[in-house]
């Protein structure tokens, strides 16, 4: 038995994992008020038990049981609309603000009873499991992994900025406060937070002695943060994304990576877990090198653009060799493709891959180094050649054959992603059509012309898309879809593709091995 995991969807470490209050306006107020429609929406990681009935709640109240069956992960966002018209916007950015909670922020339901409702995280689960049968359970859950509250806040001060409706920098403000209540004392957040209102629990606050780097939670609250402190020159957001800045500098490994969870010394030393070690799953490395690219511009510190660069580096360092030119999930300490969780063996992962990507875009529209372009093409060229179908990957991907890779629940390779552990996103788009048109190629890597059509959206974290015609999948309408779909929609967080561009074209116009 290992340490248990902070990771969402863990009760412990895979045993072959190498060892070693914000301002509102009258709008703002009838519009929380009007939140009464309950809609179901999808969880993102493993099913949690069914919501108990609140003590101080009738029958109306019970948790409809379906949620199990819908707890797939990300919902597809499938061909979210390409119209970024004000009455677009307003529309998408008008569904997140009837799925806030009534406290501020966000969960995995709209307009959701009382109680832990949703949680997929180690802490939340047995915390559930322990006071669930006397009765004790009465908290409430934030969702801050993404595409959740920190994303939410992103989009809303976005739409802020494109329309000036005082509604969206009112719920901006609000999450901020929100997020900063929630900071731990490491200067970190986890990915759920149980709270009594805004207060996270007693409980909580004594056992998380950890931060989540992965899923875009800490970094993404610290970009946040930024964002808000830039826009209202409120220093409190600057203090609080400051604190999330020192924790991302202490987390960083010698390598320049970032592991998918930071934890004090002594519990690194006491059980040491995969955790701890260079990490690109679900935007590890990428979300802390854009957050401290964001911190150096904001804060004018350079030390983070430093910092930022030696995470660069190591990426360039730890891609695969010319003919899986990608990213492992994980890496041992020698830095080769390791496994994690259970169900996540030793491969290369295109998702993983086209968020590494992301990130040496934008370190080289920050510094103006071309070296960080290198990797790009490399990256883009396996890509292209690792599609399945027009649209369509793999996750993960067999070092050595390229074969894709499905694993089941055993741990033990499948053929299909059908058979494969469920919940898991084992296909999708994953943002990749949308990065390869920001760089005017097409999905086979030739020019992209405007007869192609409407250009695909950029993926924020956490949102996988779908494969097209996927209809094994439905689209949600859940708080983390509809955070998503805006995110899509608005473009928030797509790296700037211009340094770059010149290497990717001159690379792709010449002859390329099939």
């Amino acid at each position: 038995m290992g340490l248990p995991c902070a990771k969402a969807g863990l009760e412990s470490c895979s045993s072959s994992a190498p060892v070693a209050p914000a301002a509102s306006s009258p709008e703002a107020n009838a519009t929380r008020s009007a939140r009464r429609g309950r809609v179901m929406g999808y969880s993102t990681d493993v099913p949690a038990p069914p919501a108990r009935l609140s003590h101080s709640q009738g029958p109306s109240r019970l948790v409809v049981f379906a949620l199990l069956a819908l707890t797939v992960v990300l919902p597809t966002c499938l061909a979210w609309p390409e119209d970024a018209s004000p009455a677009a916007v307003r529309h998408t950015l008008d569904a997140i603000l009837t799925c806030e909670r009534l406290d501020g922020g966000w969960t995995y339901v709209c307009d959701p009873p009382g109680g832990p409702y949703g949680a997929v995280t180690w802490p939340l689960v047995r915390a559930r499991q322990i006071a669930g049968p006397l009765g004790l359970d009465d908290w409430d859950v934030v969702v801050l992994r993404s595409p959740g509250t920190p994303l939410a806040g992103l989009v809303l001060l976005d739409g802020w900025q494109r329309s000036k409706d005082a509604r969206y920098l009112a719920a901006a403000r609000r999450t901020g406060d929100l997020l900063l209540a929630l900071q731990l004392r490491s200067g970190g957040w986890f990915s759920e937070v149980p709270v009594h209102g805004t207060t996270p629990t007693i409980w909580f606050r004594a056992i998380a002695h950890w931060a989540t780097l992965d899923d875009d939670v800490t970094p993404g609250v610290v970009r946040f943060l930024l964002a808000l402190f830039a826009q209202t020159g409120d220093a409190t957001y600057r203090r609080g994304a400051e604190r999330g800045l020192e924790l991302l500098l202490a987390a960083q490994l010698p390598s320049g990576a970032w592991p998918l969870t930071w934890r004090p010394r002594w519990a690194r030393a006491l059980v040491p877990t995969f955790e701890d070690l260079a990490s690109t799953n679900d935007a590890a490395t990428a979300g802390p090198i854009t957050a401290l690219i964001a911190g150096s511009r904001v804060l004018d510190r350079p030390d983070l653009l430093v910092a930022a660069r030696r995470g660069g580096e190591w990426l360039a360092r730890a891609q695969g060799a010319a003919s899986q030119a990608g990213w492992a999930q994980q890496l041992d300490p020698e830095g080769r493709p390791a496994p994690g969780r259970r169900f996540e063996l030793a491969a290369f992962a295109s998702w993983e891959s086209r968020e590494m990507i992301d990130a040496l875009l934008a370190l080289a529209e920050a510094t103006g180094d071309t070296a960080f372009c290198a990797p790009v093409p490399k990256a883009l060229g396996w890509l292209v050649r690792s599609e399945l179908a027009p649209g369509c990957w793999a996750r993960l991907y067999t070092p050595g054959t390229n074969a894709p890779l499905y694993v089941g629940a055993d741990g033990q390779p499948v053929a299909t992603p059908v058979e494969a552990r469920r919940p898991y996103r084992w296909t999708g788009d994953y943002g990749i059509p949308g990065l390869l048109a920001a760089l005017r190629l097409d999905e086979r890597g030739g020019p992209r012309t405007p007869s192609t059509g409407p250009p695909p959206p950029h993926r924020a974290p956490g949102d996988a898309g779908a494969c097209p015609g996927d209809g094994a999948r439905r689209r949600s309408t859940g708080p983390r879809a509809r955070i998503a779909r805006a995110a899509a929609l608005l473009g928030t967080g797509a790296p700037p593709p211009a340094t770059c561009a010149a290497e990717v074209a001159r690379t792709f116009a010449s002859p390329r091995p099939q």
